[in-house]
């Protein structure tokens, strides 16, 4: 009843006095008073106060009565302030139904007209008649039925009402009461309940609490809730279970779909074959702390026996308390099953349906499939030998389904009937085989109902629970109103499976409402459709209630997974909506070193799962790299919740990709018989080095020969290695086109050579040329170049500014000025970083003294160079390389009238009122009314991103920002709307999130700039 407790927290604790009054009841002087320290409880924490203010165990040895014990409930479940406000004519038509109404309390009739009104409160019937019985003192099944109703539950038969209220996951409830109830009693009840949970799937506490943090502090402090744990998140133990199954323990409550995710574990078995999981293969047990990883990608899928598998747990694995484990955890654990599989029990599950449960999971040997062979099970009763037409199996579970109806009376049930030297008998996945025996049950035919619980109760969904195992097809739910098609959830099917649980889904123009509700389990009008168990026992069309909780939370990202270098898997609380999820402009995928943006692809829903988005990186993203990601918080999940804050992550990719050599990239000294292999990353050093990888034919014709104990190999740096050839004369010695042969060594991740365990053939590797490899603008006056190799010499006056591909000569052209840096980079090769005499454009353009703006480039000299390798081969003469922006953007500056001096180009424009009229702000003192609305356009200096920009990427003082449109050029323009009246006309603008340039080049946020009026241009 959360939509009834959106009273404040105040409200919740004030004026929980009963109204005084004689009781009605004398004392019983035999009636013992046990729970009076829980009465206190209870008055501590607002919710009773009893017959005495200052004393709550005053009174307890009283009789309670029925109206009693729903202001009682009411103080309890907090909608006693709300039952109160009831007019006269509310109370009155509440009431109108009961014989005896007459008879209640005044105090009372409020609270029993509200619990009538919502389903709480039937009465008892006689002769047509339906009777509150309010001064009757209350039985502690009707206390219960009316405690059950009030948490959402359906009660089928009130007598068990206490039975089931004890069983509810976190009663405290006991089972054992009975009869008429006492206030202790009731008491007793109220303080078990508060732990329990409601069909909501909240306990009772957490309703009562909500955001009141000094209640909450008490609950905690009481055990009531459990206090939040502020320890680091650790692995207590990894082991195998079986040979199909493994177990991690944490030491504290994990957040189930960030334990439940598949991408938060990693399994090798026998330490190097990835095993695939799947969407179902974790799951988090009862305790919170334990994940099952079973491996269920395929049936004969499973580690290997005797051997030692690794286990890797992400990082980013999170607990219910926010806690990452921060690094990977890598564990090695023993997989060694040395016990048989036995037959745990056998249990009819309908007429004709037996369920089979191992010790262990088992399957059919060498039969990747899940439906086995009928041969393997015999069936019987007494003489008699049933024909079993299909055997499924489910893990430890194998359901048979025989051809007739079962006997009533023993059944005897033979697993390998067959024998055990059959290749398909039924074993465990360390091959150990199941005896073939006789498990005898006694079968008897359930002719009860399956009653139907409200599991979950959701705007857009509801769960149904079934005691027992149910099948249908054209089965519908209808909430407020039955049969009303706009009402109607999603028609559903079981296609043919006896299921434990069934989800209804409504569509989102007709959510089901809050609080408490009225549901219509509707079956369909074909007989043979209906809903019915295994034992052919139909269930009826019935009303159930639930209470619908309103989502008012705004979703989270519950974990995150990088995949090596391909992908981001976001994984959130909730489903999400598909609009805001699928828009690339809220988020941003940088790298942290240089602010560079990532371009990537959004995939949504992920295998069909709606909390998950996966951000996919067509490029790859490099080894070795920080990258961040910021989901913004205009994500909104399938309500319309916003996300409270931005989600920000960081992560850093491994060594993920194979190394690579290519020819190109080596070069000869034809006469000294030098070969330079440079391979793509760092190497491991002794395979590198090791002669025995390597094969060389010199030249065309020549054999192939290993490399002699006369030749040297050296390392040049960690990824580029000589190989100087020995030979008696300079003609044994020379090399012409060699061919290499290299065995497939390995990186620092022991990744071999393109992934293969295949030698490399590196075919006619030529001469060393030295070249351009790369030249970016990294500042407005500063050009970074870089060369294909580590120079020995480098000359100044070998490389000139060019100019749309010529040689700049004119007056107003640029030069460069001055050599800053000359370094090695680390890939041993050359970077020069120039100064010039001029800033150029953010876009590596230069506006030259015409105003035509031209691309920027670089030039060797066309008549002779200088600069040289280390290996003594010149500069290639009148080489080209076009310059890269590499350059962040800015906003354009301009001369405003009257200025001195330029300032960014930033300015607003057509005014216009709350009914879209023109109006100029001068005329009211430059101040806009409430809802008026203007235009801001900003001015960059380059072509922008226009995906990396949204209405968020910015904020205007004063106002809203409805929308950001592309003008023409370099400019974009903000809607904006006055958020009050005397909005000031010009204020400023704020950059609040990353934007990038065309190039991806971030302008970085946090700058502010005034706002010129367009008429100063």
């Amino acid at each position: 009843m959360r939509n009834l407790r959106k009273l404040t927290a105040a409200i919740l604790a004030v004026a929980l006095v009963l109204t005084s009054m004689t009781a009605v009841f004398a004392a019983d002087a035999t009636a013992t008073v046990a729970n009076a320290d829980k009465a206190a409880t209870l008055k501590d924490l607002g919710l009773y106060a009893g017959q005495d203010e200052k004393d709550p165990a005053v009174g307890l040895e009283n009789a309670l009565t029925t109206q009693d014990s729903l202001i009682f409930l009411a103080k309890l479940f907090g909608y006693y302030d709300t039952a109160s406000a009831l007019s006269d004519d509310e109370v009155s038509e509440g009431l109108a139904k009961f014989d005896d109404a007459a008879s209640i309390s005044d105090y009372a009739k409020n609270v029993v007209a509200y619990s009538a009104v919502n389903g709480i409160l039937s009465g008892s019937t006689k002769d047509g008649k339906f009777f509150v019985g309010a001064k009757d003192t209350v039985t502690a099944a009707r206390f219960a039925t009316f405690m059950l109703k009030q948490m959402g539950y359906k009660v089928a038969d009130y007598k068990v009402s206490v039975a089931e209220l004890a069983e509810t996951e976190g009663s405290k409830v006991s089972a054992t009461i009975t009869g008429d109830l006492t206030r202790d009693d009731a008491v007793g009840m109220m303080y078990g309940v508060l732990t329990a949970e409601k069909a909501s799937g909240t306990t009772v506490i957490t309703d009562i609490v909500g955001d009141n943090a000094e209640l909450k502090a008490k609950a905690e402090k009481l055990g009531l809730i459990a206090a939040p744990v502020t320890e680091d998140l650790e692995v207590v133990s990894v082991k195998a279970l079986n040979n199909k199954q493994l177990e991690v323990v944490f030491n504290q409550e994990m957040d189930e779909d960030s334990a439940e995710d598949k991408d938060s574990y990693t399994i090798k078995d026998k330490g190097e074959t990835e095993k695939t999981l799947t969407e179902d293969s974790c799951v988090l047990g009862d305790d919170k702390k334990t994940v099952t990883i079973t491996l269920d990608n395929a049936v004969l899928d499973c580690l290997t026996n005797a051997s030692k598998a690794k286990v890797i747990i992400d990082k980013d694995i999170k607990a219910v308390n926010e806690k990452t484990l921060g690094a990977d955890k890598e564990v090695e654990i023993e997989v060694q099953d040395g016990l048989l599989p036995t037959v745990k029990e056998v249990k009819a599950t309908g007429e004709k349906n037996i369920k089979i449960t191992f010790s262990e999971p088992v399957y059919e040997g060498l039969l990747d499939s899940k439906t086995l062979t009928n041969g393997n099970f015999a069936v019987k009763s007494g003489t008699y030998t049933y024909y079993v037409q299909k055997a499924e199996l489910s893990l430890d579970v194998i359901n048979l389904e025989v051809g007739t109806k079962l006997i009533e009376g023993p059944v005897t049930v033979t697993v390998n009937d067959r024998g055990l030297n059959e290749t398909n008998s039924i074993q465990d996945y360390a091959g150990y085989k199941v005896f073939k025996g006789e498990h005898t049950f006694n079968y008897v035919k359930d002719t009860s109902v399956s009653v139907v619980t409200v599991k979950e109760a959701k705007p857009y969904s509801v769960k149904l629970g079934f005691s027992k195992p149910v099948k249908a097809a054209d089965l519908r739910l209808f909430h407020s109103t039955k049969n009303a098609a706009n009402y109607q959830s999603n028609v559903v099917s079981t296609e043919s499976k006896y299921v434990d649980e069934i989800e209804f889904k409504f569509d989102t123009k007709n959510p089901v409402p809050a609080g408490n509700i009225n549901l219509y389990l509707v079956n369909s009008d074909t007989d043979s459709n209906k809903l019915i168990d295994g034992y052919g026992i139909k269930v009826p069309d019935q009303t159930l209630t639930a209470t619908v909780v309103v989502d008012v939370t705004g979703p989270t990202v519950s974990s995150k997974n990088v995949d090596k270098n391909l992908s981001v898997k976001l994984t959130f609380n909730e489903e999400l909506k598909e609009e805001t999820v699928k828009k690339s402009a809220n988020y941003t995928f940088k790298s942290v070193k240089d602010g560079k943006t990532v371009y990537f692809t959004i995939e949504y829903p992920v295998d069909n799962n709606k909390k998950v988005v996966k951000l996919n990186v067509p490029g790859k993203l490099d080894d070795n790299t920080e990258y961040e990601v910021v989901v913004k918080k205009a994500i909104e999940d399938a309500v319309g919740n916003k996300m409270e804050n931005d989600y920000v992550t960081t992560f850093t990719t491994g060594d993920n990709t194979a190394p690579e050599i290519k020819a190109e990239d080596c070069y000869v000294v034809q006469a000294d018989g030098k070969i330079y292999l440079k391979f793509s990353e760092p190497m491991n050093e002794a395979q590198m080095l090791d002669k025995a990888n390597y094969m060389v034919k010199q030249k065309n014709g020549a054999a192939w020969r290993d490399l002699s104990d006369d030749d040297k190999i050296s390392k040049i740096s960690d990824k580029i290695v000589l190989l100087d050839l020995y030979g008696k004369t300079k003609a044994d010695e020379e090399v012409i086109d060699p061919d290499v042969k290299i065995a497939p060594i390995m990186d620092l991740a022991n990744k071999r050579l393109f992934g293969k365990v295949d030698s490399v053939l590196l075919e006619k590797i030529g001469v060393e040329a030295v070249n351009f490899k790369s030249a970016e603008l990294i500042e407005a006056n500063k050009i970074k170049l870089v060369f294909n190799t580590k120079l020995d010499t480098f000359s100044n006056p070998d490389i000139e500014i060019g100019l749309d591909g010529a040689v700049t000569t004119t007056s107003g052209a640029v030069r460069i000025a001055s050599v800053e840096s000359q370094t090695v980079n680390d890939d041993g090769n050359t970077e020069i970083v120039f100064v010039l005499d001029k800033d150029v454009n953010t876009d590596a353009t230069f506006t030259d003294d015409l105003k035509v703006k031209v691309p920027v480039a670089l030039k060797s000299n066309k008549d002779k160079t200088a600069s040289k390798s280390t290996s003594g081969t010149l500069l290639g003469k009148d080489l080209t390389i076009a310059v890269e922006d590499k350059t962040a953007p800015e906003i354009s500056k301009i001369k405003f009238k009257g200025d001195d001096d330029e300032t960014p180009e930033v300015v607003i424009y057509s005014y216009k009122d709350k009914n879209n009229n023109d109006i100029d702000p001068t005329d009211n003192y430059d101040k806009l009314d409430k809802d008026s609305t203007a235009l801001v356009s900003i001015t960059f200096t380059e072509d922008m991103d226009y995906a990396s920009m949204s209405k968020l990427s910015f904020t205007v003082d004063g106002y809203t920002i409805k929308e950001i449109t592309k003008a023409a050029g370099n400019k974009f323009v903000l809607s904006i709307k006055a958020k009050e009246d005397n909005t000031p006309a010009r204020t400023s603008v704020t950059q609040v999130y990353n934007v990038s340039d065309s190039e991806g080049n971030v302008l970085a946020s946090g700058s502010t700039w005034t706002i010129r009026d367009i008429a100063d241009k």
